[in-house]
């Protein structure tokens, strides 16, 4: 999947599934969601990059893309080096279609300098029978 049809995906998801009777988020993805900022609280960068898929790209704030498991780890990582702590993310809406999924939410991080807010965007995709992420995007508000 290209970025740009995982974008189209991620909008045709996010118009088709406004629904009132439909919940907002998905147990599993939200579980997911969860053991992501625990194992990046922990600082486990190991952790951290095996919710990824080999060839995932993170599209960090003010940086080129990191592609790949392998280079995702080193990123967390060098990141994890910094005083960082108190990560959690509050997935707003995300459903799973077929081998896709999606899941956008805000996320909160404490930094030296304070608390930091802000918001991503998660494409998962179905690997060997668990979700794995395909393209990880993140910024702050």
């Amino acid at each position: 999947m290209k970025i740009s049809s995982a974008v189209c995906l991620t909008a045709s998801l996010l118009v088709s599934g406004s629904g009132a009777s439909q919940p907002k988020t998905d147990r599993a993805l939200d579980r997911l969601a969860n053991a992501f900022a625990e194992a990046f609280n922990a600082k486990d960068a190991t952790k951290v990059a095996s919710f990824y898929a080999e060839d995932a790209i993170v599209m960090a704030p003010d940086q080129p893309m990191v592609r790949g498991r392998s280079d995702i780890e080193a990123y967390y990582a060098r990141g994890f080096r910094s005083e960082i702590s108190g990560f959690h993310v509050a997935p707003m809406e995300s459903a799973i279609i077929g081998a896709h999924a999606f899941e956008v939410g805000t996320s909160t991080l404490t930094e030296r300098r304070g608390a930091s807010d802000g918001k991503y965007i998660v494409i998962y995709r179905r690997v060997r029978g668990e979700w794995k992420i395909a393209y990880d995007i993140f910024n702050n508000d």
